[in-house]
């Protein structure tokens, strides 16, 4: 077994968000087009195959990719019930992301919420830790 690539986390990561908030829709990178939606969901993926071992070094036991996920809204109670929506369905999370791959476990941590009085949007932040054996 090897590694995924980046367009497949890409692909898995659009897919389970978008099962998990629709009507809302997902977008893989902020614009400020979307701004203009009353709500919105975007994520990024960042710390793509690090090297994390879960033996000798020449052992590649896992892929650690870490996804921010920001969800907007205009309305505060809105944008937390959509965060927690998406803390609720993946936090612990174990099997075929997306359809496309295995996890073995999903790490969610609420960063933080703010607002922005430029968009009159409501935003959290949160941070997804993937651990996919490879």
């Amino acid at each position: 077994m090897g590694q995924n690539s980046t367009l497949t986390y890409a692909q898995a990561l659009q897919t389970q968000l978008q099962s998990i908030v629709t009507p809302t829709p997902v977008y893989a990178a902020f614009n400020r087009n979307f701004a203009a939606e009353p709500e919105f969901v975007t994520w990024s993926l960042r710390s793509v195959k690090q090297p994390v071992y879960t033996g000798p070094q020449a052992v590649k036991g896992i892929d650690r990719p870490i996804c921010q996920v920001n969800v907007y809204a205009q309305l505060m109670q809105t944008c937390f019930s959509k965060a927690q929506a998406i803390v609720d369905a993946l936090h612990g999370y174990q099997g075929t992301l997306g359809g496309l791959f295995f996890v073995a476990k999903i790490d969610v941590d609420w960063l933080f919420n703010t607002y922005d009085n430029d968009n009159k949007l409501h935003e959290i932040v949160l941070d997804m830790t993937l651990d996919i054996p490879s």
